[in-house]
């Protein structure tokens, strides 16, 4: 479930996002969740970056502070976790999204394999971040076909990245298959040439 508008926040500072992340720590963070994100916003002037108006922004943030909250508490599980790991990429953040990409589509999961055709591509080096440290990789359509492959295997831990709503989704199947997970925002957003934070994604993995 995509955002109704689009934002693109590779622009602001990295202090913002660290910020975030002290709030989320906050024990009494889910009672002043809206105080906290607006005084962000006003802060770092959010609105003047990004071009997001005050409603898209404070949605936007909310979710984002849930995010990282939620990362925070399943943090100790997540890294405790024996066994299998696995990692869910968005096939939007493609370098290419036509024939020029190589990734071999499998229709019956569905899901891509990447077959690291650009070496610029991020996610060509998200999958290769992650196999290196022994995560299987499914660079997905949507996160309707992850409770299926969820089902499919026995998955100790899942990293996800993807855009906050479907993050927020992807919490819920989680929770169902009591599997922890940590998951990795989208800082652009859209149908193709979305973007993430690939040393956040490499500090989780």
């Amino acid at each position: 479930m995509p955002y109704r508008f689009t934002f693109d926040l590779r622009s602001l500072p990295r202090s913002f996002f660290q910020e975030l992340v002290r709030a989320a720590y906050d024990s009494r963070v889910h009672q002043k969740i809206g105080v906290i994100v607006r005084s962000l916003i006003k802060k770092f002037r959010i609105q003047e970056i990004t071009g997001l108006n005050l409603l898209d922004a404070v949605a936007l943030f909310e979710d984002f502070l849930e995010i990282q909250a939620v990362n925070i508490a399943n943090r100790d599980k997540f890294h405790q976790a024996r066994g299998k790991r696995v990692l869910f990429l968005p096939h939007c953040a493609r370098k290419y999204m036509d024939n020029r990409c190589k990734a071999i589509f499998d229709p019956q999961i569905p899901t891509y394999r990447c077959q690291h055709c650009s070496p610029d591509c991020l996610i060509s080096q998200a999958t290769r971040l992650a196999e290196e440290r022994g995560y299987d990789v499914y660079v997905v359509p949507g996160g309707s076909c992850i409770p299926k492959i969820l089902a499919m295997n026995e998955y100790s831990a899942v990293v996800g990245v993807a855009c906050g709503m479907e993050i927020k989704l992807g919490y819920q199947v989680l929770e169902k298959f009591g599997i922890p997970g940590q998951a990795v925002p989208l800082l652009r957003n859209g149908c193709a040439g979305t973007w993430f934070d690939l040393e956040e994604l490499k500090g989780i993995l």
